[in-house]
């Protein structure tokens, strides 16, 4: 806890044998499981728009077959008049009032769950996001939430397999606003707001890859993206949880001639950015645009070891280069973790940045996921942020076609000059924490702990966790700690000024509750986290987690 004018000598703490309210930020998108590193799909594919479908809707228990409490399987075939032989689906996945901090990846049924996340949101937001999700053979795919949250899936189109093809070919475009309300007045709640095609695309383009974001909103609600001309459909692509919110989605959205319509029921100003569209019938026949849909990979996390080095955050007006590999044009999630107030724009490496914004943080913790599909360069992406943040990148698909020209140098990432907060590495204390909790253990005889291996680097990404955010205590996810030792588990954590582990410790000793947990005969064993956060004066608050497992 630091105030305003420095730090006070003092210590806080807190207990958690079976519940919990909080999961880690920085692990909000590394979820467990096995990461999946699937080879393309055999056969290329054209993207065929269907008219918004509401696919599942937990809440009202359809669309979808509960696996257990956390994870459901959908099968397509045969709903929203989705085209037989679909292989991937263009949808938005929709987290509605988690139970707490956590993350939400979908993925192919026929394979283990990623290493990758669609959505990051806190307890009791609803939060939206664009994604490709690539289908199983047999037509599904699957949903996990790192805690219970009811979850909507709306569905926009489909791709299918194709060796060439006239219509459904992605054109990735310069990265280009086309409507921005902050100039032009804001939109009612309740009203539309119109997108007209922009110059250069076809009349009969069947859609825009768009990025849409509310900013400044009236209340809560939520957006939706339709044809002009047609009826507004039961589906929606963003949505707000109350006034003032700056929030963004990025996915595919159906056009008419006339182009799409977007549909507030809450009212705010809106920004609209094109990143390409999807060709109509009257297109000559090619093989440019087509799409190969992988299981969603990850590519980038600054937290590890990325281009920047190593735990290297994107300092503010810094960026990175990523070689991906590919030419064309890439399908992605974006997600700015611990990132300041500000933006992130992706764009082709060695280009011009654009006057644009691909997520958007508010800081304070906050973990936002957002989709794109960007054109490369030969050299690949570049990443430029207005504020610090840590960045990560799971790849959904390639779109085949032409490279920018990349011209320019790679950016830059420079630290900001004079001190700033550091963190030390993670120590489990040694023997000493596990000695003498044991020892208070056996006077009360009680079966010694072991150590966890598990629950040793969740106890250490718990604590960075705290020290990062350093405005007070609170537990874990349960959910999310149970998944890492494997059985039920609980948690005693604290800060103290200062590096010494054994004031942390006998803090614990010394509260009631906290020696209750320690003297626990359900607990077989722990594992230790202690990180220290050291102030730009040099002053120190050292931050901690004990977890406990009954395995």
């Amino acid at each position: 806890m630091r105030n305003r004018r420095g730090f006070a000598a003092r210590t806080q703490l807190a207990v958690a044998r079976l519940g919990a309210v909080a999961i880690s930020a920085t692990c909000v998108a590394l979820a467990s499981g096995s990461t999946t590193h699937a080879a393309p799909a055999d056969a290329t594919t054209r993207y065929v728009a269907v008219q918004p479908c509401r696919l599942v809707d937990t809440r009202a228990g359809f669309g979808a077959s509960t696996l257990d409490p956390l994870t459901f399987d959908v099968a397509t075939r045969g709903s929203c008049n989705l085209p037989a032989g679909a292989t991937a689906l263009s949808v938005t996945l929709t987290a509605v009032q988690p139970a707490g901090r956590g993350f939400l990846t979908a993925w192919p049924s026929d394979q283990a769950r990623p290493t990758t996340s669609n959505i990051n949101f806190d307890t009791g937001q609803v939060r939206a996001n664009g994604s490709i999700v690539m289908l199983d053979a047999s037509g599904s795919f699957r949903v996990f939430t790192s805690v219970p949250a009811s979850v909507v899936v709306d569905v926009v189109g489909a791709f299918v397999p194709a060796a060439t093809a006239r219509s459904g070919r992605f054109v990735a475009t310069a990265p280009t606003r086309l409507l921005d309300t902050r100039v032009s007045g804001r939109v009612a709640g309740g009203s539309s707001v119109e997108v007209a095609l922009p110059d250069g695309v076809p009349a009969d383009a069947i859609s825009l890859a768009l990025n849409v974001t509310v900013t400044d909103s009236s209340t809560a609600g939520y957006v939706t993206a339709y044809p002009i001309g047609q009826a507004v459909p039961h589906t929606s692509i963003l949505d707000l949880d109350g006034a003032g919110q700056t929030r963004a989605a990025g996915g595919i959205v159906p056009v008419s001639a006339g182009g799409a319509a977007l549909f507030l029921s809450g009212g705010g100003n809106v920004v609209v950015d094109l990143l390409g569209y999807f060709t109509g019938p009257s297109a000559a026949s090619g093989t440019e645009g087509l799409f190969t849909a992988i299981a969603p990979t990850r590519v980038l996390d600054t937290r590890d070891v990325s281009p920047l080095g190593t735990a290297v955050p994107i300092h503010p007006g810094g960026g990175l280069e990523l070689a991906t590999g590919h030419g064309g044009a890439v399908a992605f999630n974006i997600t700015s973790v611990d990132g300041d107030p500000g933006f992130v724009t992706a764009f082709p490496a060695g280009t011009s940045q654009p006057p644009t914004s691909t997520i958007n943080a508010i800081g304070g913790g906050d973990v936002v996921a957002n989709f794109a599909m960007i054109q490369m360069s030969g050299r690949g992406l570049d990443l430029f942020s207005k504020a610090e943040s840590h960045v990560l990148i799971d790849v959904q698909g390639w779109f085949s076609g032409p490279s920018a020209s990349a011209t320019l140098p790679p950016p830059r990432n420079v630290a900001p000059a004079g001190p700033v907060v550091s963190y030390s590495t993670c120590s489990t204390g040694g023997s000493v924490p596990l000695d003498q909790f044991n020892a208070v253990r056996a006077g009360a005889r009680i079966a010694p702990l072991v150590m966890s291996p598990a629950g040793q680097q969740f106890a250490c990404a718990y604590a960075l966790q705290l020290a990062r955010q350093s405005n007070g205590l609170t537990h874990s996810n349960e959910t999310a700690r149970d998944a890492a030792f494997g059985c039920t588990s609980g948690e005693n954590i604290a800060y103290a000024t200062g590096t010494s582990v054994q004031v942390i410790l006998d803090l614990w000793f010394t509260s009631a509750p906290h020696l209750a947990n320690i003297k626990n005969s359900m607990w077989r064993s722990v594992g230790f986290g202690f990180v220290t956060r050291v102030e730009p004066s040099g002053e120190t608050m050292t931050w901690a987690a004990a977890d406990f497992g009954a395995c």
